[in-house]
């Protein structure tokens, strides 16, 4: 289920939000890297988290950290969790209501980032939105186990203990964000996901 096997043309006409998404945090790296890189100046100027500045009036921010990054393996690393993760979940809930999973992910992960801000960190990513999806994938393992192969159910629980792992270990990484992605993907869940949905190709075990 989580093997990508579509082509290119096939992949953006199943896929479209997955596909804008990814598209637009992209976008951002490849203007990331004509202004000089991954400084903490063009994070700010191409819309990362700064706690001061939205508390000047700059809500924006609360929106478009999510598809700022602040390296080049942070980019790679979320995009190719979001194609991986991202797709089944489309599917399933179709693009309409992926769309505002989406949405309501990065704007509520936003808003919890700035309630329980660090001093002096820029926050960017689509990190909280991985973890949503997780969050999703957990509710789904948890709760709707039908729809996944028991092979999919083991995935979803080691990929996110790793996750959770490294969000404690590894330095920088914002703990919030992922923790309140996870919550909010997996609270969300039942609200957009009907029983009778399934992933396209999987079969009840």
């Amino acid at each position: 289920m989580f093997l990508v096997t579509e082509d290119f043309k096939t992949f953006i006409r199943k896929y479209p939000i997955t596909t804008i998404m990814v598209g637009l945090c992209t976008i951002l790296a490849i203007i990331t890297t004509f202004l000089g890189g991954y400084t903490i100046e063009n994070i700010i100027i191409l819309g990362g988290y700064e706690h001061e500045l939205v508390k000047q009036g700059e809500i924006w921010r609360l929106f478009t950290y999510a598809f700022m990054h602040g390296s080049y393996a942070h980019f790679f690393m979320n995009m190719t969790f979001m194609i991986i993760l991202g797709r089944p979940l489309e599917r399933a809930l179709g693009s309409v209501k992926f769309l505002l999973f989406y949405l309501v992910s990065v704007i509520l992960t936003g808003l919890i980032i700035n309630f329980n801000y660090t001093p002096n960190t820029v926050e960017t990513g689509a990190s909280g939105v991985g973890y949503a999806f997780l969050g999703m994938y957990l509710f789904i393992t948890l709760f709707r186990k039908k729809m996944l192969f028991s092979d999919d159910r083991k995935f979803v629980i080691t990929f996110l203990g790793i996750g959770l792992l490294s969000s404690l270990i590894i330095p920088s990484t914002s703990l919030t964000g992922h923790l309140a992605g996870m919550i909010i993907g997996f609270i969300i869940t039942p609200l957009l996901l009907k029983k009778g949905a399934r992933f396209q190709n999987s079969v009840n075990v």
